[in-house]
């Protein structure tokens, strides 16, 4: 085209009036996400000079969009919770929307929260597995801030729980209160947590000259915590300790130590992970875990965001610290939780 385009130049490419061409590009309008995303792809194949500036940029809603994979909200919502305490100081909100999983209703969501006009995408996973990226034709040029699961782009900004300190500080913890023979319970090998907290747990032992017993690997469940917990103890009677990488695997084991005349924590002590209230504090004993920092970590990518908007993105990795919480299945008189220190480890990537 050798004469400079028009806005008609582009709504005729988009197959859309010059009316909605204009409401898109200057997102004056609720226009769907497909169509506004139509537009501005017609914009930038024929050089419109609108075309360069982000839809987002010509008005700000003060939304946040949210978007989590989480089916029972035990991430999702703690989550929003600190992610709104920052967003309210900041004269923001938050629209929360559940994807159960699916790549399709992800894109759906996220085209509907567009159209709505937020500001930015905060996109919260609910296994700690690397996730793909967002498609940017999707985001259309939008700030988007990856939680919990990271992003496998490492330009992107992506943060996380400290898994491998958690493991790490579990094995030195048992080890200053004086278990020796330790063995370790997981989840499914295929859980990015599970590597995690175990690499974590092996380089104490390499620190302190010893091994585990055993490192076992099946499911989240307290099942395979029972059954785990009694083949230990069949198979190495001189078992002191078990790290379980999850509470339920943690209150199941409980369970099958009791059931065949162990007692919690003289003969045997135990760690779980995540400390999930139903399973933790409602365990006899109580469980010592360790908590995922879920409400910082939503503070954390809020801020992330507005940062973003203010044009100062972050890139690569941020890991959040998951503090121990010390109770009876460690300690038998202990009954106040440790405070999180709120600490924030950055591991960036350029």
């Amino acid at each position: 085209m050798s004469r400079k385009p028009t806005l008609a130049d582009v709504a005729r490419l988009a197959n859309v009036s010059v009316a909605t061409a204009s409401k898109a590009l200057n997102n004056t309008d609720r226009i769907s996400a497909s169509t506004q995303r139509d537009v501005i792809e017609a914009a930038k194949q024929l050089g419109y000079s609108k075309s360069n500036k982000p839809h987002h940029a010509t008005r700000r809603s003060g939304l946040i969009g949210l978007i989590t994979s989480d089916y029972n909200g035990r991430f999702a919502l703690p989550l929003l919770t600190g992610a709104e305490n920052t967003l309210g100081a900041s004269n923001h909100a938050a629209l929360l929307m559940s994807s159960h999983g699916r790549p399709a209703l992800e894109k759906s969501h996220i085209d509907r929260l567009a159209a709505h006009g937020v500001d930015g995408l905060i996109v919260v996973g609910d296994t700690t597995n690397s996730r793909p990226p967002l498609d940017p034709r999707t985001t259309m040029g939008l700030p988007v801030i990856y939680a919990y699961d990271p992003s496998r782009d490492p330009r992107d900004c992506s943060i996380i729980c400290d898994n491998i300190g958690a493991g790490a500080q579990a094995i030195e913890y048992l080890l200053s209160i004086g278990r020796r023979y330790i063995a370790i319970i997981a989840g499914p090998e295929d859980f990015q947590a599970a590597k995690d907290r175990v690499l974590g747990a092996q380089r104490t032992f390499i620190l302190y000259d010893f091994q585990p017993v055993a490192v076992l690997f099946d499911a989240w469940s307290e099942e395979w915590g029972e059954r785990a917990a009694r083949l230990l103890v069949e198979r190495y009677p001189h078992l002191d300790a078990i790290y379980c990488l999850s509470d339920e695997i943690a209150r199941g084991a409980a369970r099958g130590l009791l059931s065949i005349g162990k007692r919690i924590p003289r003969d045997v002590a135990i760690i779980g992970h995540d400390n999930w209230f139903v399973f933790a504090s409602n365990a006899h004993p109580t469980l010592t875990t360790f908590d995922n920092n879920i409400t910082l970590l939503g503070k954390t990518a809020a801020q992330f965001i507005l940062d973003a908007l203010a044009g100062r993105p972050h890139h690569g990795v941020t890991t959040i610290e998951c503090p121990m919480i010390v109770r009876e299945s460690t300690e038998a008189k202990r009954r106040t939780a440790l405070e999180s220190t709120g600490r924030v480890y950055e591991r960036q990537i350029s």
